[in-house]
């Protein structure tokens, strides 16, 4: 008769932590790389469905609204082929109809006194004005929210004023009650609509958007 000391006992309880801990750490290898997995894949459909929608345009979308869902493609990433071929397809798309697009007058850019604010180039004016129509046109609540929060490195913070034109008189301007970017984005997402005209925006030293004023269109 073989006698189990209390020795043997711990050897053995030794062993089948170290088995099952094995086991377990495969277990847990498993399921990381199926979640990447799974997240890989269901960015490479979203990206595909922005640009396949960029592509199969019939006219309801602005250039600008494209140029705005193609940044949001990029920042999502991926490095499929098909994806790629599909960036490449709308780059040019988007590089042909910039070139065919008539000259713009030059939107107005209102100084602030303090000689170093920085104004505003016409690009940044069309790519904010292209975010306001992108996120109110948005086909989706969670397309817009992508939006909102890819846009927000274009400002100082999510609290950047928004100034609303609802009168002006000469260069008397009336104002409505102040809001955020943050807040006035939800509000165009929620709206569905934009009522208002992009009029200026006001830049800090390091680029970022400090202030915006917008007027009723």
């Amino acid at each position: 008769m073989i006698r189990t000391t209390r020795s043997n006992l711990v050897l053995l309880f030794f062993c089948l932590t170290v088995m099952l801990g094995s086991i377990g750490c495969k277990n847990q290898q498993k399921i990381a790389e199926e979640q990447a997995l799974r997240i890989r894949t269901e960015n490479n459909e979203k990206v595909k469905s922005i640009l396949t929608s960029i592509l199969n345009d019939d006219g309801k979308m602005t250039l600008e609204q494209k140029e705005v869902l193609f940044r949001q493609a990029k920042s999502i990433g991926s490095d499929d082929p098909e994806v790629k071929d599909l960036m490449a397809q709308v780059q040019n798309q988007l590089d042909r109809e910039r070139d065919s697009k008539p000259l713009a007058a030059e939107p107005e850019v209102v100084m602030e006194t303090n000689t170093e604010a920085t104004p505003a180039s016409t690009s940044l004016m069309e790519q904010v004005s292209g975010l306001f129509n992108g996120v109110a046109g948005a086909s989706s609540m969670s397309g817009a929210n992508q939006l909102i929060n890819n846009s927000m490195d274009l400002f100082a913070s999510p609290e950047t004023s928004v100034l609303i034109v609802i009168g002006k008189s000469g260069d008397i301007k009336d104002y409505d009650e102040p809001t955020t970017i943050r807040k006035y984005l939800n509000y165009l997402k929620d709206q569905k609509n934009n009522p208002n005209q992009l009029l200026n925006l006001v830049l800090d030293d390091n680029g970022k958007i400090k202030e915006v004023e917008v007027i009723k269109k």
